[in-house]
């Protein structure tokens, strides 16, 4: 089971007088230029600046350590990438580049992981077709220069599910701990691996019932309670979020998100091409691949449709459905269809094909000429430097939309004041999604804003960040309420007695970033109140 069966295609030494050069036969050369090539695709961002919630992520880890639960309950995520990153803006520090170095290391990681995990399950080309696929995939190019834990969750998954099927397949005891390990990691990691562990023991369980083997349906029960252990220390902190912050942005996602979303992780923009060259092309190596090599791929190609359909499933009772958390599925998709493909001539070509086009696609994406490429994501930083020689220490900044906070918090120069439509803020390096939807409908700007706009001295200055476009999806609770209180707050500042507008600041705005912000800079002229 480790190596690829004899009956595989072996074309190309038919040829009289052809000798394979060298390095097509060194594995890791190939891997060298491998993560060389995913290299070369994904350190042109790494000094792309911050968006929101890069902003958040790095506000909550620069707090001790022992703060981060109590700042996570706030958030909705689980610890682990937190207290990575924690100790590495210790070692590195907090720059765009030290911080993004981070999630790129982990998604250079995933090439000689994958290529050890295609290996395993079905043989040495289907560990170079693993890592080749891991190496030009979108998703992790496009993550690997944000400062989240999304390109860790690729790595576990892809750890934990190796471990799974080796565990089930060969019994070894060792391979139960590592895959305890690995689930139990992603389940700190992000609140979708729940999806993916739970369709990992549902499947192998149900192979085992139906093999009528006894003994591993008892593994894979006891594996499973000992996931849940381990995670039970974070289940209150969990349950919390759940309650009070869950992703109150989203909504219900259609039937078309649950295909174009998947397509998206696995091929990007071309995913609407590339996942059906795959999965055509493992239909039609189906019959040439041996059964033994088939039955891995099967039990991973349904782990990764499971936990999509579960996904999309919860995401219709509560929403908490968008293509980054789809994460989870890149490992078990992509593993499964370098293990169909890999060991066919047919297979190999459409691989080839694939992995070309992601890659010159990519290629072109960052060789065309853009010039707001560093704002691509979002264009604070630029708002902030243009807005910054105004302020000084005690003036306000009112964030219209209050998930902007912590990024805004991050550029602007230090001993400002910051104050969100429902009122000041004494921390804003941390953005408090409880309850925010209710808070912001009871929120009216002469009870949140008007006290402190009142306080300041004469010659003070507010910088107020507003949006530059409409906000989530339309009719969404989440969406009204954060429409409104822009509206609101937006028409408080603009005709408030003791305030005059100064300037506009539009920086980075073109071509338009993922969040678009402009500032509007006003100057306390009087001590009017400002609602009288």
């Amino acid at each position: 089971m480790t190596a690829a069966p004899a009956a595989a295609t072996e074309w190309l030494p038919r040829i009289a007088g052809y000798r394979r050069p060298r390095l097509l036969q060194d594995d890791r050369a190939l891997l060298g230029a491998l993560a060389l090539l995913s290299l070369l695709l994904r350190a042109p961002n790494l000094g792309r600046a911050y968006w929101i919630d890069e902003g958040i992520t790095i506000g909550i880890s620069a707090h001790p350590l022992a703060q981060l639960p109590r700042l996570l309950r706030q958030d909705g995520s689980p610890p682990l990438f937190y207290v990575l990153l924690h100790f590495w803006m210790r070692i590195f520090g907090r720059s765009e580049v030290a911080t993004h170095l981070l999630p790129l290391t982990i998604s250079l990681l995933a090439v000689p992981l994958g290529f050890w995990a295609g290996r395993e399950l079905f043989g040495r080309r289907a560990g170079l077709a693993a890592a080749a696929l891991l190496a030009t995939n979108p998703f992790l190019n496009w993550y690997s220069t944000e400062t989240r834990m999304y390109t860790l969750v690729v790595v576990l998954a892809l750890v934990a599910v190796t471990f799974a099927w080796r565990a089930y397949r060969d019994r070894r005891p060792a391979d139960v701990v590592a895959a305890v390990v690995a689930y139990t990691a992603l389940m700190y990691t992000h609140d979708w691996s729940l999806y993916l562990t739970g369709a990992t023991a549902l499947i192998l369980l149900w192979r085992a019932w139906v093999a009528r083997d006894r003994t591993r349906m008892k593994w894979v029960i006891w594996s499973g309670v000992a996931v849940f252990v381990l995670w039970l220390p974070w289940v209150p902190s969990f349950i919390y979020q759940a309650r009070h912050t869950a992703a109150p942005w989203a909504v219900q996602p259609g039937i078309g998100d649950f295909f174009a979303d998947p397509a998206t992780v696995l091929g990007g923009t071309l995913g609407f091409l590339a996942v059906p060259a795959l999965a055509a092309g493992a239909w039609l190596c189906r019959d040439r691949v041996d059964p033994r090599l088939r039955q891995p791929a099967g039990v991973l190609a349904a782990i990764a449709l499971s936990t999509t359909v579960v996904g999309f499933v919860g995401a219709m009772i509560e929403p908490s459905w968008t293509a980054r958390y789809l994460a989870v599925i890149v490992a078990p998709y992509l593993l499964a269809t370098a293990g169909m493909l890999a060991t066919t001539l047919r297979g190999r070509v459409v691989l080839a094909g694939v992995c070309s086009a992601l890659t010159l696609w990519s290629l072109v994406g960052t060789l065309l000429p853009n010039p707001n490429s560093r704002y691509a994501k979002d264009n604070m930083a630029a708002v902030a430097a243009a807005a910054s020689p105004y302020l000084a220490p005690g003036d306000l900044v009112v964030v219209d939309q209050t998930e902007q906070l912590a990024v805004a918090r991050r550029y602007l120069p230090a001993d400002l004041a910051y104050a969100t439509p429902t009122g000041p803020v004494s921390d804003p390096t941390v953005v408090d999604w409880r309850n925010l939807v209710s808070r912001l409908e009871r929120a009216t700007p002469c009870a949140a804003l008007a006290p402190s706009v009142d306080t300041m001295a004469v010659g003070s200055y507010v910088l107020e960040i507003i949006p530059a476009k409409h906000l989530g999806a339309t009719g969404s609770a989440w969406s009204r309420a954060v429409t409104d209180q822009v509206t609101m707050v937006d028409l408080f500042l603009s005709d408030d007695p003791a305030l005059r507008f100064v300037t506009t600041f539009d920086e980075g705005l073109r071509p338009r970033p993922y969040a678009p912000v402009e500032g509007l800079l006003f100057r306390k002229t009087a001590s009017t109140p400002s609602c009288g």
